[in-house]
């Protein structure tokens, strides 16, 4: 077995002392790997900036040489028989809910940023230590021993999370046999029995349409903020959540926000963290993992994390159509798939997916995912099946058996399910092609008794010229207006003047030079905000809806 002890001499530093203990038989070169990133987050992190005082000690107390054989590995040979110590330090100065957190009031560890691979050793345990007097409430994801916690392997223990503070508070709810714990850092500020409400009626659906929970107990942990932070990260075991600030959760849009990630992240329990793609099974943490299914990990799940709030009725059709009005416009604002497939856009996450980057570039495997994975659901409505149907099916073929998914044997569970329906179509054109999956919706949505319309972007700039501003300045041109060839984002637009026949702006370049630029008024309008209209109630509606 392979021991960390954890500790924490000065929380004020953000630093966390760490010792592993490797037990030696046989003379062997051990190599030590840090990951390089986290499973939820397909983008390379570089924990290994985070490390100091990096040291390994023999059996008999004296310094080992060693090799960094590259930004986040070591090497070193093992020539003596006994337990060797690796000793480092690990700022834990981030705060978001895959990353790690030291202050005066807790000890937050994803120990996927942290904790050292010892390689070519397979399904070894890993025990972990921790205490601290000053900080004696602890949850860890981890089943827990006497003396600390285990995880059976380093997938295991990558997929962990400990929290160690001076205030926990805990609420719990049981669906199905699985017992749910919650898990407050920070200032609660909503009601108890109404909170425990929601988590259990869309825990149910969820549960009710998987047929099973693959876990006896999970752990939902908060990080209650006081400054502005939303985020989310996955584990079998449970999941972190972060929001801030805390105070907005008197809101109830706020704390629909906190509901819905945390239906998401409860989704992911069966799909990411068990139904996953053969590239991703297992992860190798040393290196970037390409796949091009991100619209199925990320997108469906987007999908389902909203749909189940309206299943368990904590959505009503009418504020569920809210929600969906915000990916379509939010979608509708960026015209990333006329120039690259949401399969190109998910093994590009590895190389900006996570930043705006350069516009128009890519598709955004959350909103546009979550579009793809609605459109899916309503075809295969329309033909006695659903995508929660479909979902279960992945379940009990892949995510149960343990077994990696290829993107055709995924698809082929959608295709076997909508005959007389050209699927293979349907994924060129919006999966490996550059169609508007908006454009599909629109001539689809109808199926439910519903409508996709559109009014008049508010602003008469917008709405006449296609150019979006954030505090005077140019954030958005639609590339079909005249002012895409003239002006630039980044431009201050220092004056606007409209008449019936023409648009004229005053723009200084950051450049420092001053243009001023005349267009004609037209009938073409741009970037108008759609809408859910919700017409009358049919079948299909209610079928969707259950």
């Amino acid at each position: 077995m392979l021991e960390y002890t954890l500790s924490t001499a000065n929380p004020c530093s953000q630093y966390l002392q760490i010792q592993l203990s490797i037990p030696i038989q046989f003379p062997a070169k051990i190599q030590l790997q840090l990951p390089a990133w986290r499973a939820g987050r397909y983008q390379l992190a570089n924990y290994a900036q985070n490390i100091r005082e990096f040291s390994i000690v023999q059996p008999d107390g004296s310094p080992v040489i060693f090799s960094k054989t590259s930004k986040d590995s070591w090497t070193f040979s093992a020539e003596a028989s006994g337990v060797y110590s690796v000793r480092y330090e690990y700022f834990a100065g981030k705060m978001d809910a895959g990353s790690s957190w030291i202050d005066d009031q807790q000890v937050y560890v994803n120990f996927v940023n942290c904790c050292l691979e010892v390689k070519g050793i397979a399904n070894i345990p890993y025990s972990i230590r921790f205490s601290n007097p000053h900080f004696p409430k602890v949850i860890c994801t981890l089943p827990a021993t006497k003396d600390g916690y285990l995880a059976k392997d380093f997938q295991e223990l990558a997929d962990s999370t400990l929290l160690a503070a001076q205030q926990l508070t805990q609420w719990t709810y049981e669906v199905e046999g699985t017992h749910f714990n919650l898990w407050f850092h920070g200032e609660i500020h909503f009601e108890k029995e109404k909170f425990l409400q929601v988590f259990e009626q869309f825990t149910q659906k969820q549960i009710r349409d998987f047929g099973e929970f693959p876990e006896e107990e999970y752990h939902f942990i908060y990080q209650l903020l006081p400054y502005k932070h939303y985020h989310g990260v996955e584990h079998q075991k449970g999941t972190v959540i972060t929001y801030g600030p805390a105070t907005e959760l008197q809101n109830k849009e706020n704390l629909a926000d906190l509901i819905g990630v945390s239906s998401h992240e409860l989704y992911h329990s069966w799909n990411v963290c068990r139904i996953r793609p053969s590239e991703l099974y297992p992860y190798d943490f040393s290196k970037e993992n390409y796949s091009d299914t991100g619209w199925i990990l990320e997108g469906i799940t987007t999908y389902m994390g909203d749909l189940y709030l309206l299943k368990s009725g904590f959505f009503d059709l009418a504020e569920y159509s809210r929600e969906l009005e915000k990916t379509l416009n939010r979608v509708a604002q960026h015209f990333g798939w006329m120039h690259q497939s949401i399969l190109e856009s998910s093994r590009d996450l590895w190389l900006d997916g996570y930043q705006e980057g350069a516009p128009d570039r890519k598709q955004n495997i959350y909103a546009n995912g979550a579009l793809i994975a609605f459109a899916l659901d309503i075809v295969l409505l329309k033909h006695g099946h659903s995508l929660p149907q479909i979902m279960k099916l992945a379940w009990l073929k892949f995510g149960k058996q343990k077994r990696g998914y290829r993107h055709y044997s995924f698809w082929q569970l959608i295709a076997r399910n909508t005959k007389n329906w050209n699927a293979d179509l349907f994924f060129q054109d919006y999966i490996a092609g550059n169609k508007s999956i908006i454009d599909f919706l629109k001539s689809e949505i109808g199926n439910l008794g519903l409508n996709i319309a559109s009014k008049p972007h508010e602003s008469k700039l917008t709405h006449h010229l296609g150019v979006i501003l954030a505090e005077d300045q140019i954030k958005k041109i639609h590339p079909h207006s005249p002012a895409y060839h003239q002006l630039m984002i980044g431009d201050l637009v220092e004056e606007v003047k409209f008449s019936p026949e023409k648009i004229e702006l005053r723009i200084q370049r950051i450049n420092g030079t001053v243009h001023k630029q005349s267009y004609a008024m037209s009938d073409t309008t741009y970037f108008p905000k759609l809408t859910i209209e919700i017409e009358e109630e049919n079948t299909l509606r209610k079928t969707w809806m259950e």
